[in-house]
């Protein structure tokens, strides 16, 4: 009866005649040589069959056959005992497949990827041939998930995983390592084949990508090692890989850096200080300073930038430059931006207490705090605890944060402009501003970068970048600050083009607290060219 049952053939269709009526071609031949030479040896065989049932469907059953002697010792018959593993073995192929592929993206895990880079490596080493392997980790990608949610940023993990396919040869490697970390191997290939993989994968990352109706452009930090030159084994390749790509994300993201010597201690040196800051925080290591912002109307000051600090009483003074990047990529871009705004009002609240005249201070809003859709209730609760009204709090967006996602942007900009507060645009002319967004923004204030400060006396086009800038501005009803202000040409040039405003060492240095509150209890005027 199960026979009949699993086969589809009843007992008058089968009886008498041989079991080879039940194959389908799929078996191996070498099974059916491996079970007669156990059985003409007298021996039982254990194994498994693909057979065919009557209406055609394959199925796999484990065979048990014994062979059944006479009295004599002859073998008469054989006795098959059988099982369908059908379900059994598609649910062992789905552990397997789920021990080693990351179900996400459908390519090799971490677990795979060592496998075959361990082949890859040993056939390198055989063959005496280079092997290049790519460490690739997506850029801002937390921000994606902070802005779209989760599943957006699933989507995209997905995306970029189908894109890397798309330029895979024969015997390449891909692996989903963690997160949005990539690992990308490619045997007998060099300095140059590495070059053209690499440039290959930043052209297909580069196609937008719609999340929500809006266009996403996906960039990707690429660190990587070479085979034999970087190190022979797997862990050494991973580690040179990696710590290259880091690099690259330090310092300028949507690249590639091939691994040094030198990075190894770089590398060592940001873990340090990511961990320091960490401790930073509750040891009391960070401070405020502040730079005064003057007008060229009169010469009076009309505000400061508000700047972090750090001195780690063992490494000394860590530049800005160097750990709010490792911040931000350590996840501790929000924690560092409450810090400061939570101690400006601090200071605020202080001198407005003491009597001492205030102004306006500008604090930086990282990209990540931007990003986040209940910042401006976060900066409502923080002014009412400190009691400091909104009209001596300014922020300050950098260009590019602010056109990552224009409408979400615009959407804060208004919620913090309904809560009393001053918005400026930091580094402008360094990204890319559509005229259309930026006239949707409440934004009073466009901050000229020091870039283009720096040789406004004697280049033309930064003579012309800036002239341009301040007429655009005044077009929009918005006002103009220059920093980086060192010298009295400069000072000239930008009065001369009517510029509101100037930050930089002409005036003065930033300043710590007790320092800026003498000045803002009397503060010296700036001589102004006529």
């Amino acid at each position: 009866e199960a026979f009949t049952r699993n086969s589809g053939y009843s007992m008058s269709e089968v009886l008498g005649q041989n079991p080879r009526i039940l194959q389908s071609g799929k078996t191996a031949r070498t099974v059916f040589v491996d079970m007669w030479s156990k059985l003409a040896s007298g021996q039982p065989w254990k194994g498994e069959l693909i057979n065919r049932r009557k209406n055609g469907q394959e199925y796999t059953e484990e065979a048990l056959i014994y062979p059944i002697r006479n009295e004599a010792g002859a073998v008469t018959h054989y006795l098959a005992y059988k099982q369908d593993v059908g379900d059994k073995k598609t649910a062992s192929e789905r552990i397997q497949y789920l021990s080693e592929f990351d179900q996400l993206t459908g390519l090799p895990n971490r677990t795979l990827l060592l496998e075959q880079l361990q082949f890859a490596v040993s056939q390198a080493r055989r063959e005496v041939k280079p092997l290049a392997v790519l460490w690739l980790n997506l850029d801002l990608f937390r921000d994606i998930n902070n802005t779209f949610g989760h599943a957006s940023g699933d989507s995209v993990l997905r995306e970029a995983a189908h894109r890397m396919h798309e330029i895979t040869q024969e015997g390449d490697i891909i692996a989903r390592y963690s997160g949005d970390n990539f690992v990308f191997a490619r045997a007998n290939t060099d300095q140059y084949g590495a070059i053209q993989m690499v440039n290959q994968l930043l052209n297909v990352l580069s196609r937008p990508i719609v999340l929500q109706d809006e266009e996403l452009v996906l960039t990707a930090s690429m660190g990587l090692a070479l085979y034999p030159n970087d190190g022979v084994s797997v862990t050494d390749l991973m580690r040179c890989a990696e710590t290259a790509m880091y690099r690259v994300k330090h310092e300028s993201r949507n690249s590639y850096s091939f691994y040094s010597p030198d990075m190894q201690e770089r590398t060592a040196r940001a873990l340090q200080l990511t961990n320091a800051l960490k401790l930073a925080f509750t040891r009391q290591e960070l401070r405020l300073v502040y730079q005064p912002q003057v007008s060229l109307q009169d010469g009076h000051v009309t505000g400061a930038e508000a700047l972090l600090r750090w001195h780690h009483p063992q490494l000394g003074d860590i530049s800005p430059a160097e750990f709010i990047p490792l911040a931000e990529n350590a996840g501790l871009g929000s924690q560092v931006g409450e810090w400061v705004l939570q101690n400006v009002l601090k200071d605020l609240h202080e001198w407005e207490s003491l009597g001492v005249p205030l102004v306006k201070v500008a604090v930086n809003l990282s990209a990540v705090q931007f990003a986040e859709t209940d910042l401006a209730d976060k900066v409502k609760f923080q002014l009412e605890q400190s009691k400091v009204a909104p009209q001596w709090l300014e922020f300050e967006l950098t260009e590019i944060a602010a056109m990552r996602n224009p409408e979400q942007a615009a959407q804060s900009m208004l919620d913090l402009a309904t809560l009393g507060l001053k918005l400026s645009i930091d580094d402008f002319g360094t990204g890319y501003s559509s005229l259309s967004h930026l006239k949707r923004f409440k934004v009073y204030k466009l901050k000229i970068d020091q870039s283009f400060v720096r040789n406004i006396v004697d280049d033309p086009e930064d003579k012309a970048i800036v002239d341009a800038i301040i007429s655009m501005a005044h077009s929009l009803g918005m006002i103009t600050i220059a920093e980086g202000v060192e010298t009295s040409a400069q000072l000239a040039f930008l009065k001369a083009h009517h510029c509101d405003e100037i930050q930089g060492y002409l005036y003065s240095r930033p300043l710590r607290k007790l320092d800026f509150e003498q000045l803002l209890r009397s503060p010296p005027a700036i001589d102004l060219p006529a």
